[in-house]
This record gives C-alpha cells, structure tokens and sequence, in this order.
C-alpha cells in the first residue's frame, strides 16, 4: 500500500478536473449527457499520464535510488507458475495480510477518481465505471511491475487482485442496493512509535505503519433502505488492525524471518458519520461529503483483541 498511496497524491490535481461525481453516482442533469467531448477526454487521458510520470519520479527515487534487479515475483522466483504461491516470500505474511485491505481502498479511491474524470468527459456512467475499473487496474499494474524491478520486493499477485478488486468496486456498487450502503475508509492515528523507531530509512512514512491504522467497512442502513427511520448521517462500522505486536514487516527483526507473520489483530465496532448524508444537498457539499467519506472520522468504538476494551475515542 506504501507505494500506491503517493500515487493517489499525484493523480488527485490531474484527474479532480471536476467535481460531479457523488455516492448516487452522478447527478441526474449529468447522466443524460452520454456525448463523448473529445478535448475533455485528452485533457483526462493527458493528466492521468503526467500523473504516472510524477509518479513514477517519487518512488523510483523514494524507494528503488538504491539498486534494481531482474524482473522478479515475490520470494524471487521468476518463474509464472510461483506467481500464486503463497509459501514463498513475504507476501502472505505480510502485515497480517492487511495491506491486502490496503490496495484494496486506495484501488476504490483510484477508480473513484478516473470515474469522476472519465464522465466529465462525456462517458455514459456506466462507461466511466468501467473505465474507473480498468484504469484502476492499471495503475495497481504499473506499480506491481516496477516492484517486480526492486531489490527489496516483487511482483505480487495478490497485491495486483487486491488492487483489481477495489478499482472494480464502484462498478459493483452501481450493480448492487446493497453495495451501495457499504464503503471502505481508512483511519490512522499514531498510538506507539515502534515504526518509526525499528526502521532505519530516509523517508519514513504513516503508509506502512499498519500498527497505526484501522481499515473500516461502513454500513448505512438509510441507504439501503431509503423509506427507512434510520438517520441518513449515521452509519455501522467494523474495522481491522493489527496490535503493537505485528512486526513482521520491519528489517533487522530480532528473530529473523522467524518472525514473519507474528502479530495479533484488533476488531472494531463503532458507530459512523456519513457525511453525504449529514451535509447539505448541494453539489459542492454532497461532493465534499463523498471525499471525506474516504476517511473514517473519530467515535467512540468496541475493540476485540487481547486486551479488549471500549475507547471512548477511537482514531
């Protein structure tokens, strides 16, 4: 997830060409217009390839200035056939497989941002869904192949599906009622420094600090059930993370690659702000609302681990 977030960073300025995209999935004025305009789509396609080229200059320089290698799969096999195998490398153990959460959200907030910029242009919402997907999805591919180049990792599969699978998800939202009262969010908040005191590299950064970071799936019952009682700004939440314990994933570990995979995992319960539904129906606002509905914002929460207990705050 480290290496995709950054990308998110560049790509927002080059493809927030507009602001017309919302959780109904566009405005009802915008989805009679299926006209494609072609200056609108080369100024996407134009930005969404500076984008690349940004970043593809921060993380070659961040993270592969050092050395490269050939082309290689996780655990160093070159070989198609290890691609899938998860007893090889660090992959399946990586994190306690919650960077798989990662690529995941931050493939949904790629796709989430072409579909905006694919429509502007003149795309059918439908077309720009599935332009989001496949877009997404090459993102998530360029970033696996360029690790499959690093001297510290590789080609993941299971980062690529992962990635695939939340570019693909607003498609499947617009498919599903019920999808579309489920999102994804992120939150972080740095309970302990263990991250940032065990790895000794030129640019630490929160992307990697999984012990920080909680992934959420969000439930709106209102938006499942339009005619329904429950208020429109609340939702239920579950989150994942991973306890003090986790580090699998730092170099120099104590015990070596005895130590892969070590690590507990933390569940949350709490309750959730949606805010398209809290906000004012105005397109600046029901807009603002969807962009802050990436993040989960801080509620008092459950949590179930080994020392299970209620937060009065949770972040």
């Amino acid at each position: 997830m480290k290496r995709i977030i950054p990308l998110i960073f560049f790509l927002t300025p080059f493809l927030s060409v507009n602001n017309l995209y919302s959780q109904s999935f566009l405005p009802s004025t915008l989805k009679k217009d299926t006209v494609l305009n072609i200056k609108r789509f080369a100024i996407v396609n134009a930005s969404s390839l500076l984008g690349l080229v940004g970043s593809y200059y921060f993380i070659n320089t961040a993270w592969w200035a050092d050395s490269k290698k050939s082309f290689h799969f996780d655990g160093g096999s070159t070989n198609f056939k290890d691609a899938f195998n998860i007893g090889l490398g660090r992959d399946a153990k990586y994190a306690k497989q919650l960077d798989k959460l990662g690529h995941f959200y931050s493939g949904r907030i790629i796709s989430d941002l072409y579909v905006r910029a694919v429509r502007w242009s003149g795309k059918s919402e439908e077309q720009s869904l599935i332009w989001g997907g496949i877009l997404g999805t090459t993102v998530h591919g360029f970033v696996e192949i360029k690790d499959g180049y690093s001297p510290t990792w590789g080609f993941s599969m299971y980062d690529f599906m992962s990635g695939t699978l939340g570019s693909f998800y607003p498609y499947f939202q617009s498919k599903s009622n019920f999808l579309k009262a489920v999102d994804i969010k992120y939150s972080y908040y740095p309970k302990n420094s263990h991250y940032y005191d065990f790895i000794n590299r030129k640019g630490n950064d929160f992307f990697d600090d999984y012990m920080n970071a909680t992934i959420w799936f969000t439930f709106n019952p209102k938006r499942y059930k339009p005619k329904s009682k429950w208020p429109k700004w609340l939702g239920i939440s579950a989150g994942i993370g991973v306890d003090e314990t986790l580090n699998n994933y730092y170099l120099r570990m104590p015990g070596g690659i005895a130590d892969y995979g070590k690590g507990g995992y933390e569940f949350y319960v709490a309750p959730d702000i949606d805010f398209e539904g809290l906000l004012p129906k105005k397109p600046f606002w029901q807009n603002l609302g969807h962009v802050l509905n990436y993040i989960k914002f801080p509620t008092p929460a459950i949590r179930f681990s080994k020392d299970s207990k209620f937060m009065p705050m949770h972040f």
